[in-house]
């Protein structure tokens, strides 16, 4: 497949050929033989996010990692079904076709026509439940694929989450063993699959998770490694385990620090060895998979009380990210509301009081809790402002569930947080006195900025400065 077509209508601007992209496709672009961008569609602009202005003229490479143009333009034959990576997000490129201009090979054309592989898994279900059994194979081949975040979906403006953004995204860029510590809740997994889908060395391969706290220990070898047909009661069949369906891919072991010491042991050989044997077998199989471990656990007080492999922790650590808990970036809460009401359109409000509420909750849920409390707001009250009153029904408030302010904790260098010891600042109130004074002093008095700083709401600022009896 090819086009023919003039050099004047492939280059010139506002023609035929525009509109035809822009009106059919989800995203379309043009290149020059050179693979220098010549036509960005509107939909392409939609989707990147990046203006037309400044895409034309830069190589496709610029924007586009994998981008598929290269075959082509070197060919002359068009590409079909190329899978690409297009700002952290995995797409379906249906078609990279050839233009020829009197015989001249002259540039390609791109288009998308899935933006994203939920779109594909659809249709394919919908055959598979028709009757086209021939589909699963490649249904399963695709949802493996689809790894479901980028680091575009991990929601937040807090410095905390901008470093935690930055150190995953050059964590990405290795194929070194990436540990992801943090609490219940706080977007383990969503930081996992970004690394995995802005990886270009892993977007194109499954993305495969092992849940090491659900799944009972004389199981768990099973499911990670496989097993020979024979190798245990009720092994009928052989089976490949995860490490084997996620290939070159990504494996997630979650909640790692409930493994136990024997599949320790058998981890830290695959780390080392880059190779692992069945349950029941014989042959070594290469594992070429890159492990992303998360856990909310202590893990250096697990290797302390000899509870998990210290050589399996400093392994696994090469590469150690943070997440923090939602109560280190109060300011984050009505950005995330914001995000939870508009992703779901739910129609609902949050009043002022009703925000000084959860802006001063200690969210031990945090992110999953918040999202599933606006999630219950949004189908119970729709159409409804929510209130002071409906916040409190929902935490059940009382005075030990409210904590009066953000108080920011250092980083340890490990991944936990260090504890506050107010005893050794005087009292919480003269702690809470002292930060408000420093952060407003900071901000010339400038009281939004501070109470942005302190990861309160204004009012909250404004009502303590007066209990307080502040001068500003």
């Amino acid at each position: 497949m090819h086009v023919n077509i003039s050099k004047e209508a492939f280059f010139n601007r506002g023609g035929l050929l525009d509109e035809i992209l822009n009106n059919t496709f989800e995203q379309a672009m043009l290149v020059d033989i050179n693979a220098n961008i010549i036509f960005f569609s509107k939909g392409s602009e939609r989707f990147s996010k990046k203006k037309s202005s400044e895409t034309l003229g830069h190589p496709i490479n610029e924007f586009v990692p994998n981008h598929g143009f290269d075959k082509v333009l070197k060919t002359g034959i068009a590409d079909k079904g190329v899978l690409v990576n297009l700002e952290g997000n995995i797409t379906s490129i249906s078609h990279h076709i050839p233009v020829f201009a009197q015989g001249e090979l002259i540039g390609a054309i791109g288009f998308v026509v899935f933006t994203s592989l939920d779109s594909v898994k659809k249709l394919l279900a919908s055959l598979i439940s028709s009757g086209n059994s021939e589909y699963s194979a490649l249904y399963d081949r695709v949802s493996r694929l689809n790894s479901k975040y980028s680091f575009n979906d991990y929601i937040g403006e807090h410095p905390l989450v901008k470093q935690l953004i930055e150190q995953a995204q050059v964590a990405a860029e290795s194929n070194l063993p990436i540990l992801i510590c943090g609490e219940t809740g706080t977007g383990k997994e969503i930081i996992a699959n970004a690394i995995h889908t802005s990886s270009n060395n892993t977007f194109l391969n499954p993305f495969v998770t092992v849940n090491c706290s659900a799944i009972p220990d004389h199981l768990l070898e099973s499911e990670m490694f496989g097993h020979e047909k024979g190798s245990f009661t009720g092994a009928a069949t052989t089976r490949k385990g995860k490490f084997e369906l996620a290939g070159k891919g990504s494996i997630l072991l979650d909640e790692i620090g409930d493994m136990n010491s024997l599949l320790q042991t058998k981890l830290l050989r695959v780390l080392e060895e880059k190779e692992f044997e069945r349950v029941g077998g014989t042959q070594l199989i290469p594992s070429n998979a890159r492990i992303i471990a998360s856990t909310n656990a202590d893990l250096p007080r697990l290797c302390a009380d000899k509870k998990f492999r210290s050589d399996l922790y400093y392994r696994l650590n090469t590469l150690e990210l943070y997440i923090p808990p939602l109560r280190q970036r109060f300011s984050d809460i009505p950005l995330l509301i914001g995000h939870f009401i508009s992703n779901s359109q739910y129609d609902i409000k949050f009043n002022d009081d009703a925000l000084d509420i959860m802006l001063n909750y200690h969210w031990p849920g945090n992110v999953r809790q918040l999202r599933n409390i606006v999630n219950r707001f949004g189908v119970l009250k729709k159409g409804h402002v929510i209130t002071e009153k409906d916040v409190k029904e929902v935490f059940h408030y009382n005075s030990s569930n409210i904590v009066e302010m953000s108080v920011p904790s250092t980083l340890s260098p490990s991944y936990l947080p260090k504890r506050q010891h107010t005893s050794n600042y005087g009292s919480l109130k003269d702690l809470e006195i002292s930060a408000i004074k420093n952060i407003l002093k900071e901000c010339r008095n400038n009281q939004t900025l501070a109470a942005q700083k302190l990861g309160i709401s204004r009012s909250t600022l404004i009502r303590k400065i007066k209990t307080y009896d502040i001068n500003i």
